[in-house]
């Protein structure tokens, strides 16, 4: 089956259309033609082992697997209108076969064949690159990553083909690819080879798996430099036997390494290197070994391992070499033994090379450190390890075993549809090297993960350790040693974590760099480390308390406490309460239920409150508001320095809200879900939890699989916005628009502006502001600010002003309730479509556009965004009446800046009769009348219908509407809003409104309009 291409750009395999004779893909093999069809006649333009891909111009080659054997699917082949077909002699049904149009060719080995017929493909790539390979069981990806880095620091252009993935670095940046195998099937891989050489690559490091090797997959590649790491027990469902793992190891020196090449071996004990040692003199190959014996050519003298890294001494032909290395324990000793016996034999200098292990991290998923952020010195430390065989396992624990610990907690399991022998020996290993073990899945595929469990249970309890459970592991003394069964993942790695103490470490072992599980079910993303980082920065104690200015009382639990909540009713157990306090209620009047609900910390600000309830964590504040939003910017801090999500803030008078849903349908596709990938990356603010008690609440579920937090941001008075920019601190600031609103607490629309601007003046240095050219006090507001700018324009009234980096053109409303046109910048263009109605909904997703360009998406992907949009619940939503009639509900909110938009775009989709159900709208203090008459003016200048007006000010907008022509006739105020149905039902049945016509409906929100659209709609 050929592998998934996730990036076309690395992984040049038929996706990228060749055209070959067959005879010029046959160039170099021993074969038979076994058809009438000669190859010199045949084109091909794709080579596949998979049948289901083998179509028109396709040479399909049979592979025998173990499994499966692909002769069984030549039939199926034909059937798709294959051009050829390459068998192994005698292995196919020669009826099967006698298709005139089919050419047969027949080899004695298809696997060696189609390697050579790769590289043929793809015309020798790898001719003018050296090789370096490695192999052994264990170590060959750390050795990959730091040789790389060493290579890079000496500007040398590589590549890498292993276990994490596929790269290699170009001038402008390093470009990657997913890694189903370490050691790609020959087309992957001599594609592979094409883009690296096409990119100007000089050296390949490689790690041969012996799959690989076992398969012939490499093809024509000869090796400059092969390295030898280890052996020991792995892959023996595949192998016979660890004499014919050795065996197939040895042929990268015996089959694949030049006649000149060297060989690295790494001789830290063992009979298998001894013997490839004996091996390669007998060939009579140049060895360079690194170990710590007195004939290593580069050898310890001194290695001294701690928790924050390695300092060695070695010896070598030029003399001492002290190195300082991040990487822990002896296995990475041997790791840089191996890398530095790699640059001896390349011809690279030893001291440079040294100086750059200094600065690598080495292999992700290799021993690798989980942080939990600075200043935090509460939480266990973490590592994260692919050891999936016993020595492996056996090599890690070992090392952190070494280092000062309190108690060492080991979490593993085993894979599925593999070793089965290695099970229960990985236990007792487990058992005899840690305090607590936690077994757990690791990929199950498609075994019973109980059955997986079961044979690696003997193993523990033979050495002596007693199965205990999730209480036990909470309240256990630190001497106290035993091992949990908990087969979900997740749930093992985060008990482990939160109920471990600061001096403890903990492995988490088996998966390391990969992110997926895979089980009966298929393939799901998962990544251990983001399961950990997850888990260390759970709240406790010590978090709460450097986020918050209170005092600590009674006891300080073990384990980390979960998510944050203000209401009593949701409470989960284990959550932090925050009793908040406000004109008509008081939390700690339902503290009690809190407490019986098994809250795990509780935030007061009533000292009185708990006399009786002494054994409850709880932090005394002064102001539970303002320890809500300081545990919102806390969070928001810690995960700036470990993940650094974008967060994005959203205000204006209106269209905040269908911004930030814009942007949030276009951030979902910069970052969308999949396999490999954690789903829901982008966050954003739900419903009206836009104010200081809603948005510390939308901040909060921030976690490190987060790729950006989209944040309204409300206010109905001066400062608040201010507030809640401490409290969030965006990368990216927006202000949508400036218009009449929330008038009784700011006075007048310069008020307003005023209020908004708050989020420009409290970004941060680094942050990037998104200006809407067309509002004028935006526009003025720009100028006073030094940070970066991307600016937009929906009309020409803001191009006028100056050149905007986003502007829009060819602008189109549809009767169809949908909008178009071209978005420019950058120097492209592309058109979009918007399925929302109303003109002033491209202004909305230009706002989008800038913010998501600032996030770095592209053109197409903002356009493809903004085309996912839908309006959202009560906004400008479009229904259908039992009558027929087109509704647009837009009964979220209103002021005049959105009522005057709502009455453009009903003039704008409607071809008939048109009809305006309005309310008030609120909170606009003295000027009230006067905005309310305006908006009466604007009914009648869009040329409405009818208007059906309610509420204390439904008098101020008729009288401006009849001021500006509208007929008096055609307007009628209500003093009960459900009579309002019952008019345009009448209107109806009078033939004034007929199907196909449009009514709006649109209040503030206190007036609930959203009854009369239950009133009249019937269908979505």
């Amino acid at each position: 089956m050929r592998p998934k291409n996730d990036n076309p750009e690395i992984v040049g395999s038929a996706d990228v259309l060749r055209s070959r004779s067959l005879a010029e893909l046959l160039d170099g093999l021993t074969y038979s033609s076994l058809s009438a069809v000669p190859a010199s006649q045949v084109q091909v333009s794709d080579v596949t082992c998979d049948s289901r891909h083998a179509g028109p111009s396709s040479l399909f080659v049979a592979l025998a697997g173990t499994k499966t054997d692909g002769h069984q699917y030549c039939g199926q082949a034909i059937a798709q209108g294959c051009a050829a077909i390459l068998i192994e002699e005698g292995k196919a049904d020669p009826v099967l076969l006698s298709s005139p149009s089919v050419c047969l060719i027949g080899v004695q080995d298809s696997r060696r064949a189609y390697a050579w017929i790769a590289a043929n493909f793809f015309d020798h790539p790898a001719g003018d690159m050296k090789f370096i390979g490695i192999t052994g069981t264990n170590g060959k990806t750390t050795i990959t990553y730091l040789l790389e880095h060493i290579l890079n620091q000496a500007g040398l252009p590589v590549g890498v083909i292993g276990t994490v993935n596929y790269r290699y670095t170009t001038a402008t940046g390093k470009i990657e690819a997913a890694a189903p195998f370490t050691t790609p099937e020959p087309l992957i891989l001599q594609g592979l080879l094409r883009a690296m050489a096409d990119a100007g690559v000089r050296y390949v490091l490689m790690e041969a798996s012996s799959h690989a090797l076992s398969q012939h997959r490499l093809g024509d590649i000869r090796f400059d430099v092969a390295a030898f790491t280890n052996l020991s027990r792995d892959h023996l469902d595949y192998h016979a036997d660890m004499e014919t793992y050795f065996a197939v190891k040895t042929r990268l020196f015996t089959d694949y390494l030049k006649n000149d090449g060297k060989a690295v071996i790494t001789c830290c004990g063992g009979q298998w290197q001894q013997r490839l040692v004996e091996l390669c003199a007998n060939r009579g190959i140049e060895t360079v070994r690194v170990g710590a014996g007195q004939e290593a050519e580069v050898r310890i003298v001194t290695a001294d391992s701690r928790r924050d890294g390695t300092e060695l001494v070695l010896a070598t032909a030029t003399g001492n070499l002290n190195i300082a290395s991040p990487l822990v324990g002896g296995f990475n000793v041997e790791n840089i033994l191996t890398t530095l016996g790699l640059c001896r034999a390349m011809g690279l200098n030893l001291r440079e090379a040294g100086r750059s292990l200094a600065t690598t991290h080495g292999a992700p998923g290799r021993l690798q450190p989980v942080s939990a952020g600075p200043d935090d010195d509460s939480r266990p430390d973490v590592f994260i390890d692919y050891a999936h065989t016993p020595d492996a396992l056996r090599q890690v624990l070992t090392t952190l075993t070494a280092l000062p610990h309190g108690n060492l907690i080991c979490v593993f399991g085993c894979g599925g549809d593999r070793d089965r022998g290695k099970r229960p020996v990985m236990g007792a290993i487990a058992a005899a090297m840690s305090d607590v073990v936690i077994v757990t899945d690791d990929n199950p595929r498609t075994e019973s993960s109980d059955q997986i469990i079961a044979q690696i249970l003997p193993g523990l309890q033979e050495s002596g350790l007693g199965q205990r459970d999730i209480a036990w592991l909470g309240l256990r003394q630190s001497d106290a040693r035993g091992y949990l069964v908990l087969p979900c993942r997740e749930e093992a790695i985060a008990v482990a974590i939160k109920t471990a103490g600061p001096d403890d470490i903990i492995l988490i072992a088996g998966k390391g760099h990969e992110k997926y599980q895979i089980g009966p079910g298929g393939k799901r993303f998962f990544d251990d480390s983001l399961e950990a980082q997850e888990a260390l920065i759970a709240w406790n104690c010590t978090s709460m308390a450097q986020a918050l200015a209170g005092t600590f009382a009674g006891h300080e639990p073990v384990s980390s406490f979960n998510a944050v909540s203000t209401d009593s009713r949701s409470l989960a157990a284990g959550d932090i309460f925050v009793a908040l306090k406000g004109e008509n209620f008081d939390a700690h009047d339902f503290l009690a239920q809190v407490i019986a609900a098994r809250a795990g910390c509780l935030v007061i600000s009533k000292a009185d409150t708990l006399e009786n309830t002494a054994e409850i964590p709880r932090f005394l504040v002064q102001d539970t508001q303002v320890a809500l939003g300081n545990l919102a910017g806390f969070r928001r801090r810690l995960l700036r320095q470990i993940s650094r999500p974008l967060v994005i803030g959203i205000t204006g008078s209106c269209g905040k809200t269908t911004v930030k849903e814009m942007t949030a349908a276009i951030l979902q596709r910069q970052w969308p879900d999949g396999p490999e990938t954690p789903t829901e990356r982008v966050i954003k603010t739900q419903g009206n939890f836009n104010n200081l008690i809603g948005l510390p609440l939308s901040l909060l579920p921030l976690g490190v699989k987060h790729r950006a937090a989209i944040l309204e941001m409300g206010m109905n008075h001066p400062g608040e916005i201010a507030q809640l920019v401490r409290i969030a601190d965006p990368d990216i600031c927006c202000i949508v628009g400036i218009h009449a609103a929330h008038l009784e607490g700011l006075q007048s629309v310069a008020g307003v502006a005023a209020a908004k601007e708050e989020l420009f003046a409290g970004a941060g240095e680094g942050a990037i502001l998104a200006i809407n050219l067309d509002d004028a006090y935006v526009r003025a507001m720009a100028d006073r600010y030094s940070q970066k700018k991307i600016t937009y324009s929906a009309t020409g009234k803001g191009r006028a002003q100056q050149g905007p980096d986003l502007w829009a053109s060819d602008v189109t409303t549809s009767r169809a309730a949908t909008v178009s046109y071209v978005l420019h910048g950058r120097g492209e263009e592309i058109p979009v479509s918007l399925q929302a109605p109303g003109a002033h909904n491209v202004g909305n997703s230009l706002a989008a556009a800038a913010i998501a360009l600032a996030a770095g998406c592209s053109l197409q992907t903002i356009a493809a965004g903004l085309e996912d949009f839908r309006p959202g619940d009560k906004r400008m939503v479009i229904l259908e009446s039992g009558a027929g009639y087109s509704l647009i509900n837009d009964t979220y909110n209103a002021n005049p800046g959105s009522m005057a938009a709502g009455l453009a775009t009903l003039n704008q989709v409607a071809a008939g009769t048109t009809m305006a159900i309005l309310g008030d709208m609120l909170e606009l203090g003295e000027a009230s009348r006067s905005l309310h008459q305006q908006i009466g003016r604007v009914a009648a200048e869009q040329g409405i219908s009818f208007l059906a007006l309610f509420g204390l000010f439904a008098d101020a907008v008729r009288d401006g509407a009849v001021e500006a022509g509208m007929s008096p006739e055609k307007i009628r105020v209500f003093t009960a809003k459900d009579a309002i149905a019952a008019w345009v039902q009448e209107l109806g049945e009078e033939g004034a409104l007929k199907k196909g016509d449009w009514i709006l409906i649109k209040a503030s929100r206190g007036l609930r309009f959203e009854t009369i659209v239950q009133q009249l709609a019937v269908s979505s």
